[in-house]
């Protein structure tokens, strides 16, 4: 007998209840993995939720622990599952074993969970190579960075430096103008140079004990007032109690700040922005998570490659460089976490996680 185990908040480990899975289902779980088309894949699971409501518990159920928030909708439980089959039937699949040692080795109960186990191995080991393969890419642009930016700081410096010289004797109102622009625009560079010099080489952490319920309402106060001269409804919300993690409170706040300032750019006059805090349980780690998601346009899966080169910028030409998400994935990176990225139904939602602080 198949049974899919219900995840537990970590205040419940330990005492969840397991939903039996009958052949019928299996055989719709079978069919749903081995389909490769995600909308096919969908249909296959919304129409099982619809006509199933112990599974459809259970997909809602997990669906809400993993995204930290409610969710009631079978219709969304579907579509999330859909993009997650592999993995939460990897966590939740279980398997009473028979004594009947003349097991159908055919059958849907001895199949099932062996096609879940390989494909959830495979499934890891692509994630780890995509891992391995950001992590290479960024940490050799880092040494690019570092080397350039040493090379084009001094002879900004120098021409800022002229420039601000020349002004102060300058009389002619045309050459004051030529020069002070000369000024700015080596200003402006060395801004960059400098946004190139944090991703690089970011000050050394200095990690304490921080609340994530006092700092991430703090940094959204202090975006609102720009929020609200763009007309932007930047809203927060706080799915539990307190989250602690080991952290430079400063340089997360910046980290933070990146994600609040991209997705503010993202949406036009009027749209929204929201910012969650929350504590998840993922593949057994307890996890903090800061989810900035927004409802504009979206990213292209070109541009969600390419959106934590510090060199690239999805913007039209002339709205600066994307150093703005490079520095947010250092500085989560160099804290032990991970910064994922996701198109949603309408906009993006980028997501923060870092490992909970443990307690004594």
């Amino acid at each position: 007998m198949l049974f899919l185990q219900l995840p537990a908040t970590t205040a419940e480990r330990g005492s969840a209840a397991a939903v039996p899975l009958r052949d019928a289902t299996a055989l719709v779980f079978e069919r749903a993995l081995l389909t490769l088309e995600a909308e096919a894949r969908y249909d296959e699971l919304s129409g099982l939720l619809e006509s199933d409501r112990d599974v459809a518990g259970w997909a809602l159920r997990v669906a809400e622990v993993r995204l930290g928030r409610t969710v009631n909708r079978v219709e969304e439980a579907a579509k999330w599952l859909a993009k997650n089959l592999t993995s939460e039937l990897a966590c939740s699949l279980t398997a009473e074993v028979a004594d009947d040692a003349r097991i159908d080795h055919q059958g849907i109960h001895w199949r099932l969970p062996r096609l879940v186990s390989a494909l959830h191995a495979a499934e890891l080991r692509i994630a780890e190579q995509d891992r391995r393969l950001e992590h290479e890419k960024l940490e050799s642009l880092k040494e690019l960075a570092y080397g350039a930016s040493h090379e084009i700081n001094n002879p900004l410096a120098n021409i800022a430096a002229r420039a601000q010289t020349l002004l102060e004797d300058e009389r002619d109102p045309e050459r004051q103008r030529r020069l002070t622009a000369i000024h700015r625009q080596a200003m402006r560079a060395h801004e960059m140079i400098a946004d190139l010099m944090l991703f690089a080489r970011p000050p050394k952490l200095v990690l304490e004990p921080c609340n994530l319920k006092e700092l991430v309402p703090r940094i959204v106060d202090e975006w609102q007032d720009q929020a609200r001269e763009s007309e932007i409804a930047l809203i927060y919300s706080d799915a539990g109690g307190p989250v602690e993690v080991m952290a430079d409170a400063t340089q997360l706040a910046v980290a933070i700040g990146a994600l609040i300032r991209n997705a503010c750019e993202a949406v036009s006059d009027g749209g929204n922005v929201e910012v969650r805090q929350n504590r998840v349980a993922v593949e057994g780690r307890d996890l903090a998570e800061i989810a900035v998601s927004d409802d504009g346009p979206g990213v292209s899966e070109e541009v969600r490659r390419h959106m934590f080169d510090p060199f690239f910028s999805g913007r039209e030409a002339g709205r600066g460089l994307g150093f703005g998400l490079s520095k947010c994935w250092r500085i989560v990176t160099d804290h032990g976490g991970e910064v994922l990225v996701e198109n949603r139904d309408r906009g993006v939602e980028a997501v923060i996680r870092l490992p909970v602080a443990e307690q004594d």
